[in-house]
């Protein structure tokens, strides 16, 4: 029996694995890059706005009231 005391974090980083310590630097590599190419992406797309003197968007204009038809 081990009669000298080992506290659990000494037993964790003697008997951790090598080859997954290199997965998990993998995996947050990835998850870093992934992150920065999403904000990469939402600062590249174009902000369309309106206002005076430019012409208006689609998404702003209500549509006309629909009026009977004469027969």
């Amino acid at each position: 029996m081990n009669t000298k005391s080992e506290s659990t974090y000494k037993m964790l980083v003697r008997s951790q694995e090598k080859g997954r310590t290199v997965l998990e630097i993998l995996v947050f590599v990835l998850c870093i890059f992934s992150v920065v190419v999403v904000i990469w992406q939402f600062a590249q797309t174009p902000l369309e706005s309106s206002g005076p003197g430019i012409a208006p968007c689609i998404a702003c204009q209500t549509p006309a009231p629909k009026l009977p038809a004469k027969s």
